[in-house]
């Protein structure tokens, strides 16, 4: 299969999760991604535990289809192989603290006069400027600061972190979306671009029309648990023998509701007249569709509802989900053998590329795997490899 970014050469200068989740992203697209780590211990969460055999489960998941190269920045060895680097690629994609790059001499002012054509891109906690610029960024103290851990949760309980880490997700797939649009514009112009991307601004982007309700009305947001803001009944309602999700704001579906649980007294109440109505009215409701629901097994209810058109499904565990018929056979989850662990199975990408599953069977590199193969591309000959391990500045896999 022809991939899109067949021919483009991805830097990839990241570590933890959102900058290796965006360089996967790219790799999954066909670019050659070549990721560069510090020779001792690579990508910290090369040590995140579990462990699967000698690898991480963690960082198996964010750095599929890539190469490993090591290399320390900080010796002039080091450095001049990151510059020749430069000059083969066109993306260079980081995410160190804002100005460490600058103090090694790679800032964006330098790559754009050594190679105006390189799109950079920089991602960091709260941005190149401002107060919080040097800040250590973690994914929960971002969704803390953005709000996102007040909105989290059931009325009245704890405030809850997002069970994924959505920020670094999302600032992933931003960064993705920013080195296409660089690449997009390098194309029309001829020059390439730095953008810079801070996880707290994609946390506060997503906030969407939570904050467009703010701007509205000036108020205060909080938790509403599974159920919607304004109207009802939506939310999570347990059956016999597990917790299902229904929405019946809808005329429609409410009366689809009502049938299928053969409660034709609700819809006469007057308190359940309207959508808004029934929001008021909401811990009545809830009672009597709670009372109703926990006479039956959950599948026999989500079968029923579904087939009356009410938008309902299970709560399904992490396990049911992924052993989902939804999933089977269907390329998301693929077993591949990685070079220490063996057989593995893990999660592919989600784009369908002319029928095609993205991704693939491709594994994360052994750290250094790929450091004498392309300092040779480079130019380097077997000697200079043998005294860069030498002197430590390279680990070789």
């Amino acid at each position: 299969m022809s991939l899109p970014l067949e021919g483009v050469r991805v830097l990839d200068l990241t570590r933890m999760f959102a900058g290796p989740c965006a360089a996967q992203v790219l790799a999954d697209l066909g670019a050659e991604v070549v990721k560069v780590e510090e020779p001792r211990i690579g990508d910290p969460t090369r040590r995140n535990l579990p462990m699967w055999g000698d690898e991480s489960a963690y960082f198996l998941s964010l750095n599929r289809g890539k190469r490993s190269v090591t290399l320390d920045l900080r010796t002039p060895e080091g450095h001049e192989a990151l510059l020749r680097l430069v000059d083969r690629s066109d993306v260079l994609v980081e995410n160190f603290r804002p100005g460490v790059l600058a103090r090694l001499g790679l800032g964006p002012e330098e790559l754009a006069a050594r190679r105006p054509q390189l799109v950079c891109c920089s991602l960091s906690g709260f941005g190149a400027t401002g107060p919080l610029r040097e800040t250590i960024s973690f994914d929960l103290v971002n969704q803390a600061m953005s709000g996102m851990i007040e909105l989290t949760g059931e009325p009245g309980e704890r405030p809850a972190r997002i069970g994924v880490p959505i920020g670094d997700m999302a600032g992933g797939l931003y960064l993705s979306l920013a080195v296409l649009a660089g690449l997009a514009q390098r194309e029309r112009t001829g020059q390439g671009c730095w953008v810079d991307l801070a996880l707290h601004d994609v946390l506060i982007t997503l906030l969407s029309d939570v904050a467009q309700r703010h701007f509205l009305t000036g108020g205060d947001t909080t938790r509403t648990g599974s159920r919607d803001r304004d109207e009802a009944p939506r939310g999570r309602f347990r059956a016999l023998d597990g917790w299902l999700v229904l929405s019946a704001v809808r005329p429609e579906h409410w009366r689809g509701l009502l049938d299928v649980l053969d409660a034709p007294e609700l819809g006469a109440d007057p308190r359940f007249a309207d959508a808004a109505s029934r929001k008021r009215h909401e811990a009545e409701l809830d009672a009597a569709l709670e009372a109703r629901l926990a006479t039956r097994d959950l599948a026999s209810w989500v079968r029923e509802l579904t087939a009356a058109g009410v938008p309902a499904a299970p709560v399904n565990s992490l396990k049911d989900a992924l052993e989902s018929p939804l999933l089977q056979g269907g390329g998301l989850i693929v077993e591949a053998v990685h070079p220490t662990t063996g057989r593995i199975r893990t999660l592919a990408s989600p784009l369908l590329l002319d029928g095609e599953r993205a991704g693939g069977t491709d594994v994360s590199p052994v750290l250094g795997a790929d450091t004498a193969d392309v300092l040779a591309e480079l130019g380097y000959d077997a000697a200079d490899v043998e005294r860069f391990a030498e002197a430590g500045v390279i680990r070789r896999g």
